[in-house]
């Protein structure tokens, strides 16, 4: 069988990835390059619980634990790590929500100049050895 998938983002790489494991031809036709455009500039963030509730919960999670695998399935040190993320809303000034403090320990205050611990890899950094010489 031969597949034809039209984009090199995101979800082209990794559909083109997981169809090729099960021994699929798979062809990537790409406009420019492999993650040139919005899949670039995200980083690949991944939240394990940010579905919970929701349909996409059983998805979510799956596709958090394929991604956390793909380090050990792929050579190549391309900055993979888990870490400790808040999620947070913005609510309007008159909202009484709006100044109440964080009761997270290790979550900054505006007035902290603690430097942030998140970090992340454009996804170029790990993509040029999966993509087609020009």
């Amino acid at each position: 069988m031969r597949v034809v998938i039209c984009g090199g983002g995101v979800i082209g790489a990794c559909t083109a990835y997981f169809l090729s494991r099960r021994g699929i031809d798979v062809i990537v036709v790409e406009r420019t390059e492999v993650a040139a455009a919005a899949s670039g500039k995200a980083g690949g963030f991944l939240a394990l619980d940010w579905c919970a509730g929701t349909p996409l919960d059983a998805l979510a999670r799956r596709s958090f634990g394929l991604h956390a695998a793909l380090p050990s399935e792929i050579a190549g040190d391309w900055g993979y790590r888990r870490m400790t993320a808040y999620s947070g809303f913005v609510v309007p000034e008159r909202d009484a929500r709006r100044h109440v403090p964080a009761e997270l320990a290790w979550f900054p205050t505006a007035s902290s100049s603690a430097p942030s611990s998140a970090r992340r890899e454009p996804p170029p950094s790990f993509t040029p050895a999966r993509s087609p010489p020009p």
